[in-house]
């Protein structure tokens, strides 16, 4: 059973500092990831595969739609939310594992841009392109009452979404820049509109598992105090001002855009990973007691189509013509602090998966990563900054122009992955 909540004996060994942070970038901390040591070979399962795989499902257009798919799994639970648009209007379906459907409901006529269950698994949000947000309290029932739909008035402006790693709470950033938490339990929905203003559109965002919610918007990343789950506030705590990187910067990467993803590491205190564009990732140190590195990747490899960070701060990045980039960033700190800047280099590698091209990674809390290409999935594993593939799992698909494999989760105990098509598919298989 899920822990209420208790925020009133967090001691952190390393406290992040408060207020105002510019960040900032020299020649040395720019660093070009490395080419592939063979760009030619695709890496591929040596010998017999480590794992085994069964299909579990495979849902079709014609129950999902010809459109793109958006999905999550239920955590402690055997079932998949899964969000789609037919014929003109969202609809929200819930599944067993083994495939059969328990529940189905249309929302409205914009179709659905996001979904996933909170922390508990009792509560399905599905943020939806100009219809705001819809609530579902499925708990683990087959037969849920209908979805609600949420303050529609408020999160119609919803660009970010995202529930509490630890409680039932949701956090919904807003086009111009405004904060709103839900708490699930009490049914409050909280607007913030003076200490919670951005002052631009909220692009992305992560939560910390003390409950610390940061969120991107604009050039700036903020931090939260740690949102109590009752009586919600949001109030920065810490600001990251990541406009006026240098101009050591090509220009066409200081022209990338906001940023698209952010999240944080594993461990406290944590470091932040934030992609601007599709063509540079920047790093940072919320303590502020390590350098701010910056990532670029080969022009050719194609743009960042994400990243996640591992235990032990390594980090993996997807580059979408097929490869992945591998960062021990322990490592890579630690050869900047000691100054062994043409060392670090040994703290990165590049490995290329598939031959035409990577759209998802997932990770799990055993080191497995999936990732999704070329009509299947790969499981493969980290050793050091290299890459071992232990699986691979052809899906039932051909390849079509203007049509590709989506986004690949793993379910909560890392023992089955679903991977989903833009051209309505939802491929669900185990792993062994």
């Amino acid at each position: 059973p899920m822990k209420k909540l208790d925020l009133s004996n967090l001691s952190l060994e390393t406290e992040l500092p408060q207020g105002d942070h510019q960040l900032t970038h020299r020649e040395d901390t720019m660093l070009a990831t490395p080419r592939a040591q063979n760009e030619n070979a695709v890496l591929t399962v040596r010998g017999a595969p480590k794992h085994r795989t069964q299909k579990l499902m495979h849902l079709t257009p014609a129950a999902l739609g010809n459109g793109p798919v958006r999905f999550a799994w239920q955590p402690g639970g055997k079932r998949l939310a899964v969000g789609s648009y037919i014929e003109g209007r969202a609809v929200v379906q819930l599944y067993a594992r083994d495939g059969k459907l328990l529940a189905k409901h249309e929302l409205c006529d914009s179709k659905p841009l996001w979904i996933d269950f909170d922390s508990k698994g009792e509560s399905i949000a599905v943020r939806t392109e100009h219809s705001g947000i819809f609530l579902w309290d499925v708990g683990f029932s087959d037969s849920p009452p209908a979805p609600l739909h949420l303050a529609p008035a408020h999160t119609s402006k919803a660009t970010f979404t995202a529930w509490s790693k630890i409680c039932p709470q949701l956090a919904i950033g807003t086009s111009d820049g405004k904060v709103i938490l839900y708490n699930r339990t009490d049914a409050v929905l909280q607007l913030h509109e003076r200490k919670g203003t951005l002052k631009e559109e909220v692009t992305c965002g992560d939560w910390l598992f003390d409950n610390r919610l940061g969120l991107a918007s604009g050039m700036r990343v903020k931090i939260s105090h740690p949102v109590a789950e009752v009586n919600a506030k949001w109030e920065s705590f810490s600001k990251f001002k990541l406009g006026g990187i240098g101009s050591k910067v090509p220009k066409h990467i200081r022209q990338s855009g906001t940023p698209t993803s952010l999240g944080f590491t594993l461990g406290y205190p944590p470091f932040i990973a934030v992609s601007l564009g599709t063509k540079y990732l920047l790093t940072f140190d919320t303590t502020r007691q390590n350098e701010d590195l910056g990532l670029t990747f080969p022009e050719d490899y194609g743009g960042i189509c994400g990243f996640k960070w591992m235990p032990s701060n390594m980090l993996l990045v997807g580059l979408s013509n097929g490869y992945i980039v591998t960062v021990d960033f322990a490592a890579l700190i630690a050869l900047q602090k000691g100054g062994q800047l043409p060392s670090r280099v040994q703290a990165m590698a590049t490995s290329r998966i598939f031959e035409e091209y990577i759209t998802s990674i997932d990770t799990t809390a055993d080191l497995k990563v999936a990732c999704c290409g070329d009509a299947m999935v790969k499981v493969i594993r980290p050793s050091g900054v290299d890459l071992e593939v232990y699986l691979e799992v052809p899906l039932e698909r051909k390849a079509t122009v203007g049509q590709s494999l989506e986004c690949v989760k793993w379910d909560h105990e890392g023992k089955a992955f679903a991977c989903s098509s833009t051209d309505g598919h939802l491929y669900v298989h185990t792993v062994e």
